[in-house]
């Protein structure tokens, strides 16, 4: 049943409008006075509202934004007269879905009626089909069960509710533009275009064009104007993965665009205002960087405003076995298998470094389930993707009360990991398993490895 609000100070027009859209399946509520009308709306949001651009006690603007910000989902299409055709564009750049201009034709208000309603479903299937993802594992939300990773979730989450800048770092393959999808999805403007530029990727002689774009005949070749990446994210959160990458000169340019949210394409001569969110993401020393000289102290703080460093797998121990679960079940899912793992085989993962992180378990364990028949993963089927765990060499070249220590300090390690995984990953039940309180625990996971001892 499609339910929808007429909000229009004339009685006479929501009178008429109900007899236009007398149709099964769809109700008609007509309010002449818009306080009632968005009140009822923000209670119980109808699947469209057709909303008057002027009235008396609260103009059409003023009830949009208001229905707007609480639920951007409900289409709204603007009945306008003549003078206010200006205001309602605007409304439409601002998220209004359509206008109609009075006086109009039965024929013109269903075409669009039935556009918004349209809409208004296939909005509503996608919110669908992001629960079954979230559901399944297989969405952009960071998946942890490490205290540290869900704090830095819950202040990405309450970040996002803002236009502040956020600067996310971490080691390559730690989740960076995972959490930075996660905040365009918790964020006002996750209905709009979430723009991910890899700074990294484009060649010095493309990324000033690719980001900035250019105008018709700015240079050899150029026969018509191009937005460039940033201008693309109008409404919505540009991600410049890598930001550490860009040359000085490009740093300068993107000063400005920071502090004005203004821009000017290659070759051309009037600014272009672009309204969008910045993230930014880097496995480099930035503050090193800024005071080397190499990366503007402007931009740094001005896209450091909230700052999150994601830990590196081998920080989050009790991870490991939770996310290559994860990751089993969803790549056997995609590609069809029955696929389980026994406690040996999480035991196993336990032991490894991970200098890829989160990224390289998950190649790890697509693999796996790519290529293994079924059944049960054991160690033996990951013998050859793991390095060996052996210290004994590198120990024999140490004093007798250093190799002890360390080897020690490895055993305590092991010790912890395996019985982590044997518990899925509850801290909890592994502390009380070894009898001791979850702070002895968690430094027995936090036990400092040689990179060495491990070759």
């Amino acid at each position: 049943m499609n339910r929808i609000f007429v909000i229009d100070d004339e009685a006479a027009m929501g009178e008429n409008i109900q007899r236009m859209l007398k149709f099964p399946e769809t109700t008609v509520t007509a309010y002449t006075d818009p306080v009632k009308g968005l009140a009822d709306a923000l209670a119980t949001p109808p699947d469209l509202v057709l909303l008057d651009m002027r009235m008396p006690g609260m103009s059409g603007e003023e009830v949009f934004a208001r229905l707007h910000e609480a639920h951007p989902g409900v289409p709204i299409v603007f009945l306008t007269a003549f003078g206010s055709v200006e205001s309602a564009v605007l409304a439409m750049r601002n998220g209004a879905f359509d206008y109609v201009q009075k006086p109009f034709k039965r024929e013109d208000l269903l075409v669009v009626v039935k556009r918004a309603l349209s809409h208004a479903e296939l909005e509503q299937e996608v919110e669908r089909l992001k629960g079954r993802l979230e559901a399944l594992g297989e969405t952009d939300h960071p998946q942890s069960r490490c205290a540290a990773m869900l704090e830095l979730s819950d202040k990405a989450r309450r970040a996002a509710a803002t236009d502040a800048a956020v600067m996310i770092l971490g080691e390559s393959g730690t989740g960076k533009e995972v959490m930075a999808r996660y905040i365009h999805s918790q964020s006002p403007r996750k209905n709009r275009p979430f723009v991910p530029v890899e700074c990294s990727a484009l060649p010095d002689s493309l990324i000033e064009s690719e980001l900035f774009g250019y105008e018709r005949g700015s240079f050899t070749g150029t026969d018509r104007t191009k937005k460039g990446l940033i201008e693309s994210a109008d409404g919505g959160t540009l991600f410049l993965d890598e930001i550490g990458d860009l040359s000085v000169e490009l740093q300068k340019r993107l000063v400005h665009f920071v502090k004005e949210r203004e821009l000017r394409r290659l070759g051309g001569i009037e600014p272009v205002r672009v309204d969008c969110r910045i993230l930014c993401a880097t496995s480099q020393d930035l503050a090193a960087r800024t005071k080397a000289g190499t990366f503007r102290e402007e931009l740094y703080y001005r896209l450091g405003v909230v700052t999150l460093k994601l830990p590196p797998l081998r920080e989050r121990p009790e991870d490991i076995p939770h996310l290559a679960r994860l990751f089993l079940e969803r790549f056997s899912r995609r590609y069809g298998k029955s696929l389980s793992a026994s406690p040996r085989f999480y035991e196993a993962l336990l032991r490894q470094p991970w200098p890829g992180n989160v990224r390289q378990l998950k190649n790890l364990m697509e693999k796996l389930t790519t290529l293994h028949p079924g059944g049960v993963l054991e160690p033996d089927d990951i013998a050859d993707d793991l390095q060996p765990t052996s210290a004994a060499c590198h120990l024999s070249s140490l004093p007798w009360k250093e190799a002890r220590e360390r080897y020690l300090a490895s055993l305590e390690l092991s010790y912890a990991q395996a019985l982590l995984a044997r518990y899925n990953g509850n801290i909890g039940a592994a502390a009380r398993k070894a009898g001791v309180d979850r702070k002895t625990f968690y430094s027995l996971l936090k036990r400092d490895r040689d990179p060495q001892a491990e070759e």
